[in-house]
C-alpha cells in the first residue's frame, strides 16, 4: 500500500514539473514556417518575408478599393525590388514567371480570394441593384477612413477616365483639372514636347509598367500640386476605372500619406462618370 501511494506521488510531481520554455521570437516561428512551406512547394525564396507581406497588403488592399490584381503589375513590383536591391537570382532580366506567380499565390490564399471577389464583380450586370450596392460599399469605406464627409462637398470628388491617351481628372462640380497627355515612345520628340500647353503633362510609355509608373508621377508631379494650389480641402476621393488604371506601391503610399482616398467606379458603369 505504501509503495502503491508513493508512486502515485511519484506520477503527480511528474506532471507538475515545468517544461522548459523555448526562447524562439514570433517572427523566428512564422520564417521557419514559411521556409518549411516553401522547401515543400519545392521553391528557393528570393523575397524577403517582409517584401512578401508588402506585396500582400499592396494586393488586397487593392482589391478592398475595386482594384483587381494584374499578373503582370505584380511581376513588375518583384522586378523592381531585383533591380533596387540588385539581388543575384536565376531570372532573365531579373524577372519572375509563370511558376512563381502561382507558387506566390498559393503561399497567401487570401489573395486569390479577394481577387475572385473583384472579378465576379466586374462580370456582373449593370442594374440598379449592383450600383446601389456599389454606393453602400464607398460609404462604408469611407467611414472606415473616418472621411465621409468627403461625399457633402462636390469639390472634394473627383474622377478619371482615359479617353484614347488622354486622362483629364474632374471634379464633380465640373472643375477640370490640367491633364496628362501619354504618348507611344521611350522619349518625348521635341516638337511635341515645345507644341503642348505649359499646363499639360506629358509622358511615353511602351509598357504597363511604364504605364503605372507614368501615372505615379502625374498624380505627385501635377495632380497633387494642383490641389495644393487650389487650396482644396483633404482628405479628397479620387474615382478611377479599375481596369485600365494600374495603382503601383508607389502611387498607394503616396495617396495614403497626402490623404488622397483612392476608390474604383462600380463595374461597367464608368461610361456614366464622363457625362
Amino acid at each position: 500500500m505504501a509503495d502503491h501511494q508513493e508512486e502515485m506521488e511519484t506520477d503527480v510531481v511528474k506532471q507538475k514539473r515545468p517544461y522548459k520554455r523555448l526562447q524562439y521570437t514570433k517572427e523566428e516561428l512564422q520564417g521557419a514556417l514559411e521556409a518549411d512551406r516553401r522547401k515543400t512547394y519545392g521553391s528557393t525564396p528570393v523575397l524577403t518575408t517582409k517584401e512578401e507581406e508588402l506585396l500582400e497588403n499592396w494586393i488586397i488592399g487593392k482589391a478592398r478599393i475595386g482594384f483587381a490584381m494584374h499578373p503582370e503589375e505584380v511581376k513588375d513590383e518583384v522586378q523592381k525590388i531585383m533591380v533596387t536591391e540588385q539581388r543575384t537570382n536565376p531570372f532573365t532580366d531579373n524577372r519572375r514567371g509563370e511558376k512563381w506567380l502561382k507558387l506566390f499565390l498559393k503561399w497567401h490564399p487570401e489573395i486569390q480570394k479577394r481577387n475572385a471577389e473583384i472579378i465576379s464583380k466586374g462580370r456582373a450586370r449593370l442594374i440598379e441593384e449592383n450600383i446601389r450596392h456599389w454606393f453602400k460599399e464607398l460609404e462604408e469605406h469611407l467611414n472606415e477612413e473616418n472621411c465621409s464627409d468627403i461625399l457633402l462637398d462636390v469639390d472634394r470628388i473627383y474622377n478619371a477616365d482615359e479617353t484614347g491617351v488622354q486622362c483629364c481628372p474632374k471634379t464633380a462640380s465640373g472643375k477640370v483639372v490640367p491633364p496628362i497627355v501619354v504618348f507611344p515612345y521611350r522619349r518625348i520628340p521635341r516638337d511635341i514636347a515645345e507644341s503642348t500647353p505649359s499646363n499639360f503633362s506629358i509622358g511615353c510609355s511602351d509598357s504597363r509598367w511604364t504605364i503605372a509608373a507614368t501615372f505615379y508621377e502625374y498624380v505627385s508631379n501635377c495632380f497633387y500640386p494642383w490641389l495644393m494650389e487650389n487650396n482644396v480641402t483633404f482628405p479628397i476621393l479620387f474615382l478611377l476605372d479599375g481596369h485600365k488604371f494600374h495603382i503601383n506601391i508607389e502611387l498607394s503610399d503616396f495617396c495614403r500619406e497626402n490623404k488622397i482616398i483612392l476608390f474604383s467606379f462600380s463595374p461597367n458603369a464608368t461610361c456614366f462618370a464622363s457625362l
